[in-house]
């Protein structure tokens, strides 16, 4: 009897070991804090970013997440910034023999980096003795004014550099002389001159273009357009055809325009706090600051302490 009752013993204990071992050697699982509304920890870093080690760790507070899911729709704000620019295409043309043109100055509001209201005021004249003509014709300075938009393709990326398409609509209202007007008559073997003085006409038109913008130093730009041009409506003068169109130009419908840009900007988006941010806390570091540099508040957010 005192075998079999060790022998029962010793079975009832290795049951009782082959049960519980897999509970005593299982291991301690740690729960995993997925609260996302909880505030970031600051982190220490020990190297720079060239990879050398630090003589004391810098705790860095602000946010630098790369890795971000692309959201549709403009990322610079309502009011990003008012351009001035002065166009001098047809002053630089004058140069090479053109006998007219349309010297202009123009305000843009850039909505987002993205839709760029314009408005555009000028002055125009003409001064042409047609060769193929036979009289002299004078346009005298006339203003005129276009009002339309831009629509930036390159909304999302930096405002120094664009690529847009735009609309114009134009209108002027002008005068002009068409003196020395030659007529032949061969049958009496004579000719006759005469002048048509102080016509007035005015003209309404459409503009289609494209162009580039690009940054040249700190503020300023430059920025070149190519347009097509088109009329809706106009008058003639009193006894005669007007020759040229103040903003409209003359017989072609193609022309460009070539502008001096200075812009202002009126908010500073997002991105560009935080780049400013970035390049503040790098620099203490690499000079050594030992110091906790402090997060800009960008955008409204509170600082992490």
């Amino acid at each position: 009897m005192r075998i079999k009752d060790i022998s029962i013993s010793g079975l009832f204990v290795l049951v009782l070991l082959i049960v519980c071992a897999p509970v005593y050697g299982q291991k301690k699982i740690t729960p995993v804090d997925n609260d996302k509304t909880k505030p970031r920890q600051p982190v220490l870093h020990y190297y720079d970013k060239h990879g050398n080690p630090l003589e004391e760790p810098v705790l860095f507070l602000a946010d630098l997440d790369t890795v971000k899911t692309a959201r549709p729709g403009p990322v610079y704000p309502l009011l990003e910034s008012m351009s001035f620019g002065v166009n001098f295409f047809d002053a630089v043309m004058q140069l090479a023999g053109q006998k007219h043109a349309s010297i202009d100055v123009w305000a843009e509001l850039s909505l987002h980096n993205w839709i760029q209201p314009v408005v555009e005021l000028g002055i125009g004249f003409a001064d042409n003795r047609l060769e193929e003509g036979n009289f002299h014709y004078k346009g005298k300075p006339s203003l005129y004014a276009k009002i339309g938009a831009n629509y930036n393709f390159l909304y999302k990326s930096n405002p120094d550099y664009q690529i847009h398409v735009g609309v114009r609509g134009g209108y002027s209202s002008f005068k002009y002389d068409i003196t020395d007007i030659t007529i032949n008559s061969p049958y009496w073997d004579q000719s006759n001159s005469f002048s048509v003085m102080n016509q007035k006409a005015h003209a309404l038109y459409g503009e289609v273009l494209g162009g580039v913008k690009v940054k040249i130093w700190k503020n300023i730009s430059m920025g070149w357009d190519f347009r097509y041009r088109f009329k809706f409506k106009g008058s003639k003068g009193t006894n005669s055809d007007p020759w040229f169109i103040p903003g409209y130009g003359a017989s072609s419908n193609i022309s460009a325009s070539f502008s001096l840009i200075y812009t202002i900007p009126l908010k500073r988006n997002k991105k560009d706090a935080i780049k400013d941010a970035v390049e503040a806390i790098e620099g203490a570091a690499e000079g050594g600051q030992t110091e906790i540099p402090q997060r800009e508040n960008v955008g409204g957010e509170n600082s992490q302490k």
